[in-house]
């Protein structure tokens, strides 16, 4: 079995926490931070960001004609202020194409190319050894409930 850090020693942390509640947090926090960094660098591996990864996979899973940059912002995972930026470096890397709305010409749409499917598939199978480190390390229930578990948060912080 493998030994793994308490939380407490991870931080340093001397005091006791103030509460589970606050252990809690900041242990959801620590593993998010794991997890995103290993995004990260898988992603930079293949040049681009891990929130450029994520524009890439809503732009799969839309529909044929794509989307404004409102529709993606409002998918997006985290919604910072520069997706215009992070689309016209994927547009510049040719994974991405944007175009004038047929209905509304002032409204630009945006859709994955078959460059950009590409470089989706290769970062998720990447992606691929930290999933089965999801899987090896929890059952289908657990998972299960780690997700509801992350959803009631979400759900009640927004």
């Amino acid at each position: 079995m493998v030994m793994t850090q308490t939380l407490k020693e991870r931080l340093r942390q001397t005091e006791p926490f103030d509460g589970s509640d606050q252990e809690a947090m900041l242990s959801l926090l620590v593993a998010s931070a794991a997890v995103r960094g290993t995004l990260n660098d898988i992603c930079a591996e293949h040049n681009i960001l891990s929130s450029q990864y994520n524009i890439l996979r809503i732009l799969r899973g839309g529909p044929p004609e794509g989307y404004p940059r409102c529709e993606i912002i409002d998918r997006m995972i985290d919604r910072g202020p520069d997706v215009t930026r992070l689309v016209d470096e994927l547009e510049e890397m040719g994974l991405v194409e944007r175009y004038r709305s047929e209905e509304d010409r002032r409204m630009m749409m945006h859709r994955i190319t078959e460059k950009g499917l590409q470089r989706l598939r290769e970062v998720t199978d990447d992606l691929g050894s930290v999933r089965s480190q999801f899987d090896d390390a929890f059952s289908e229930a657990e998972l299960q409930r780690f997700t509801d578990f992350c959803t009631t948060i979400a759900d009640r912080l927004e």
